[in-house]
């Protein structure tokens, strides 16, 4: 049974929480109740401070909180806690204390903790059990638990690594280009048109200028990784080859959780954009794992918004209401129909739908 808490100053019979996750690419907000309803969701644009700045970075925080109060018929003397599960988080001291910094400065919000995306994200799939997720989004990070041990892989960053993310995958896609211009590859041209495409150009040389800008616009080149799965589908066999290199290194980061863990009956899992793709990513992933690991089983990965489900678990948990993954299941379901009512021009826009 849920244990009604009580926080002081909150109004309003029934208590209501926002659970904010961002990174590289998008940031949502959702705001639920002591009962575990989702009553409504606000998108905004990246909330890496490395990539956008700490000012953007915090407005599009804002934004999404915004947004998702104001859809809900709610009032921010309502909100007990707030969790902020963010890119960043827990990297680093200052990494940490940049972030509390701007977080700090919301006059609205009473309570509130600061979370890691991919730990939070970890619970959207394993909450309260064992196991290893995989999240390629615009970045790449991996997290996995084995009873009192709690570990991470990658999550270097989009210039150090971030192998098999959505920004690996557009990176990738445009030096294959260079290569099929300069008659390096013997793959047909489909890609290198899509890529120029992309960039608004009417001959390859062009797209150096269209790259190299002041500043490397990382979400748009990780928007290339949804262009690879519409190839590969058409057949072109350049934008497989590059989802499966990209699976192939996502699988690297389970591989290398399951043997710092030395079991091989971890289940293991995912979230993140670019499991949009389906069994374009999903198989060569599972394949090679099995390869290494073949006993090792699976659960279905969600898509990247899907992660901040992990932080409202671990807010009800507090308040005595245990999701188990099948309440999950039935979350993730009610969220994507929130989702699919918001404004046409946001799900283009934040989450690249």
């Amino acid at each position: 049974m849920n244990t009604k808490f009580k926080y002081p100053g909150i109004t309003g019979s029934t208590m209501k929480f926002i659970s904010v996750d961002g990174g590289a690419t998008k940031t949502i907000s959702i705001i639920y109740d002591e009962d575990g309803e989702i009553l409504s969701a606000g998108l905004a644009s990246s909330s890496n401070f490395r990539n956008v700045g700490v000012k953007e970075a915090s407005s599009n925080i804002m934004k999404s909180m915004d947004d998702a109060v104001k859809r809900s018929s709610t009032d921010w003397s309502e909100i007990a806690f707030c969790t902020f599960a963010l890119a960043g988080v827990k990297d680093s001291d200052q990494s940490t204390s940049v972030i509390n910094d701007f977080i700090s400065r919301y006059s609205m919000i009473q309570k509130y903790e600061l979370l890691n995306d991919g730990e939070a994200g970890y619970r959207c799939r394993f909450p309260g059990k064992d196991g290893i997720i995989v999240a390629p989004g615009t970045g790449m990070i991996s997290y996995g638990r084995s009873g009192s041990l709690f570990d991470r892989c990658s999550g270097w960053g989009w210039f150090i690594g971030d192998e098999g993310g959505a920004f690996y995958l557009g990176r990738r896609a445009i030096q294959e280009a260079a290569k099929i211009a300069d008659g390096r590859s013997d793959c047909d041209g489909l890609l290198l048109n899509s890529i120029m495409d992309k960039f608004n150009v009417n001959e390859p040389r062009k797209l150096v200028n269209e790259i190299y800008k002041d500043k490397i616009e990382i979400r748009k080149i990780a928007s290339i990784a949804a262009i690879l799965s519409e190839n590969a589908r058409r057949g072109d066999s350049a934008s497989r080859s590059l989802i499966e290199e990209g699976a192939a290194e996502a699988a690297k980061c389970a591989i290398a959780l399951l043997k710092k863990f030395k079991r091989n009956d971890i289940q293991v899992s995912g979230y993140g954009g670019v499991f949009r793709a389906g069994d374009l990513y999903w198989k060569p992933f599972t394949e090679k794992i099995l390869e290494k690991f073949p006993d090792t089983s699976f659960k279905k990965p969600l898509s990247g918004y899907h992660a901040v489900l992990g932080s409202m678990q671990i807010v009800l948990e507090r308040h005595n209401l245990m999701l188990n993954e099948e309440d999950i299941e039935e979350k993730a379901i009610n969220l994507d129909k929130i989702i699919k009512k918001l404004p046409s021009d946001e799900l283009k826009s934040d989450l690249m739908m």
